[in-house]
Formats: structure tokens, sequence, C-alpha cells
């Protein structure tokens, strides 16, 4: 499927792969919000979950571009546009949680999904740390050790199991390309564990610069098996 358009005076295109047949992921009752940007244009992101959670773009003197993306369509940022959730507060507490996305950057800085309060354990930020994708509640930090810095398809997720309160290091991991990622660093993990804050709206891609395709949040633990059913329907790996 080819796309073609421009947004901010930009153009995007390319051919991407087109989404398999429907899974039993994307009726899960847990999927909670998934943004597929497949849009073309505009600035609204629909959330395909059926629970009403749009993605609003705020631009602060930047701009996106719409273009192919790894399933059908997808969205590129410059690093200063972001969208915004207006009224979602993400997954809170200390519930279970599954965030997956394709992502496609030269850089290694920016977030993919941002919400809480901005407070130890309280925070929730899935994107690059110390120029590798991981994930921070402030304070403690976990980050994978390959890099996805070389403006290729990769598709990521984060799970956190269950936990009393959940951690870092006991009840969470990172997927690479459908497969656990090999762990660079761990930091400060028990003393800050997870118990997210009702505070601001969910951001999706704030300082990110590259391509975001398909991005999910789930209100439960996804399977390994499960996480690879969400990497296998975007086809095979590349540009």
């Amino acid at each position: 499927m080819g796309l073609a358009v421009a947004v901010a005076g930009v153009v995007a295109a390319a051919t991407a792969p087109v989404r398999a047949a429907e899974s039993s992921l994307d009726r899960d009752p847990a999927l909670a919000a998934w943004w597929r940007f497949d849009e073309t244009s505009g600035a609204v992101a629909r959330d395909a979950s059926g629970h009403g959670r749009d993605a609003t773009l705020v631009q602060r003197g930047g701009g996106i571009e719409w273009g192919a993306g790894r399933v059908n369509g997808a969205v590129h940022l410059d690093g200063k546009a972001r969208w915004v959730v207006r009224g979602f507060k993400g997954i809170t507490g200390t519930e279970p949680r599954t965030v997956t996305a394709w992502i496609r950057t030269p850089s290694r800085s920016g977030q993919i999904v941002v919400w809480g309060v901005n407070d130890a354990g309280k925070m929730w930020r899935f994107g690059f740390i110390r120029g590798r994708i991981g994930v921070t509640p402030k304070g403690g930090y976990l980050y994978m050790r390959d890099a996805t810095d070389d403006d290729q398809w990769h598709h990521v997720a984060i799970v956190i199991r269950a936990g009393s309160p959940p951690n870092l290091y006991e009840h969470a991991r990172l997927y690479l390309d459908g497969e656990p990622a090999v762990i660079h660093d761990i930091g400060l993990l028990d003393l800050w564990p997870i118990d997210t804050g009702e505070g601001q709206d969910v951001e999706i891609g704030p300082g990110w610069k590259g391509w975001l395709d398909d991005v999910r949040i789930y209100q439960r633990t996804l399977t390994e098996e499960e996480i690879r059913q969400l990497y296998a329907m975007g086809g095979q790996g590349g540009a």
C-alpha cells in the first residue's frame, strides 16, 4: 500500500506492509488504547480500541509527516510536535500493563509514551534512556543493550507483571523485535516500585525524532507468544 502525504510542508512516500487478518489481540478487552496512525492527514489520531481515546496533535514550532509505516500508515515527528490524549491518564497505580510500538529513528532521544505524576515511582516513561529503549517510573530504570537508532523499523514492547507493588527488577520485561531484549542496565530498582500516579494526560512522542506506528496500551500482561504475534503482524523487519 503506497502513501504520499504532506503535513507542514513535508512529503513522505513509501510502501508499507498491509495489516494481516484481524488478530484476537486487536479485539482484546484489555486493549486500553491503540493508535494505528493510518489517517494520512489531519491533527487527530484515532483510537482503534473502541474507547474513544483519540490523540490530538500539539505543535510547538514543529511539524509531522504522514507516510507509509511498518503496518499501513505511520507518523513522523520532528522532536517538537507530540500527541496528547485528553482525559486519558494511562494505566495507573500498580496495575499490570503492556505498551508496544513500531519505531523507526536515527536518533537516541525522545519518548514513545509518557504519563503519570512527576515524582519518584509515580511516572511512566517508555522510550530512550541513555541512548537505548527502556522504561523508568522516575527513580529506577531498565533499558535494553541493543541499539535501535539505525533508521530501520523495530518492534519494541514493555511488559509489567502483577506485584505488591511491582518493580522493574522482578516484574518488568523489555522486548525487541518479538523476543525478550538483552538488558544493558538497571538502577535503584527496589527503592522506587511502580505505582504510577494519575496526573498528566497520556502523551505520545514527546521529543521523538522519527517514525511511530501501531502504538498500543494493554491493561494486562501480554505473554511472550502474544508479543511475537504483534511483531509478526508487521511482517519481516527492515526499512
